[in-house]
């Protein structure tokens, strides 16, 4: 028997397919991101619940070299994440992995994912698009992330909580200037809701407003962003910690060789 690697709806049940069921209720392990939302899911769809494996967190190693194990002892077994395809930004990666590395065959049983789903809704140019998952929390390595990304070619694809969504859309408005954003909030779900426009119309928009739910965004293409230095005025620790970003190094070995270059300049 093959993993199988399926698909569960990101909000709406009816998203459940006729094979994506009878591979659920055929299955004799589930290697699952959250086992709580997958015996719910179980229940919501009415079918009882095989042996469920906790697949996230520590450990994962472990548990990757047992799903493979299950496989190669004939078991029906099947990978879900907590909403939508497996992989996509999840550890599901492991266990396929482990599986192809001993010559086990994978079969994947598709349906919903949030990014396919976001970039098909978005207007936006699709081909090609960067699934990013979760961005930096903290705003300077969030800048640092945007610009990095910001010089792929093609709409970017990332997650993000209801609550950080404003700030990362500004950030998005400071760091890629004039790209478009279409913000995707409860895809498939009663509140289903699509926004398109500019970074920083939107983040006005977000600015005055509370969202729920889950957030999927949709960067479309653009410049790549210019790296600036600094500004005027900024200091030699501005200018360290862009060029600590540039050439990789901490930022305290950055500003010790401009201090060794200003005093080489006499300054």
């Amino acid at each position: 028997m093959p993993l199988q690697v399926l698909a569960t709806p990101i909000g709406n049940l009816a998203d459940v397919s006729p094979r994506a069921r009878r591979a659920l209720a055929g299955a004799e392990l589930v290697a699952a991101e959250d086992t709580r939302v997958t015996r719910k899911l179980y229940a919501a769809l009415g079918l009882v619940a095989p042996r469920v494996l906790r697949f996230s967190g520590a450990g994962m190693q472990r548990s990757a070299q047992r799903i493979a194990d299950e496989v190669a002892s004939g078991k029906r077994v099947v990978v879900v994440s907590d909403a939508g395809t497996p992989v996509v930004s999840d550890p599901g990666h492991l266990a396929v992995r482990a599986c192809l590395d001993r010559g086990l065959s994978v079969e994947p049983i598709p349906g919903p994912s949030a990014a396919v789903l976001a970039v098909s809704v978005s207007g936006l140019p699709c081909a090609p698009f960067h699934v990013l998952g979760f961005p930096p929390r903290k705003p300077g390595p969030l800048r640092r992330w945007l610009q990095a990304q910001g010089a792929l070619p093609g709409s970017l694809v990332l997650f993000e909580s209801p609550q950080r969504t404003a700030s990362t859309v500004r950030a998005i408005a400071d760091v890629l200037v004039d790209r478009e954003v279409c913000l995707c909030r409860e895809l498939t779900k009663l509140h289903e809701e699509v926004l398109l426009g500019g970074a920083s119309e939107l983040a006005d928009q977000l600015a005055a407003r509370e969202l729920k739910g889950e957030v999927t965004l949709v960067i479309g293409p653009g410049e790549a962003p210019k790296r600036e230095l600094a500004e005027p005025g900024e200091g030699l620790r501005s200018i360290a910690q862009a060029l600590a970003d540039r050439w990789g190094v901490p930022r305290r070995e950055a500003y010790q060789r401009l201090l060794e270059l200003e005093r080489s300049l006499g300054g």
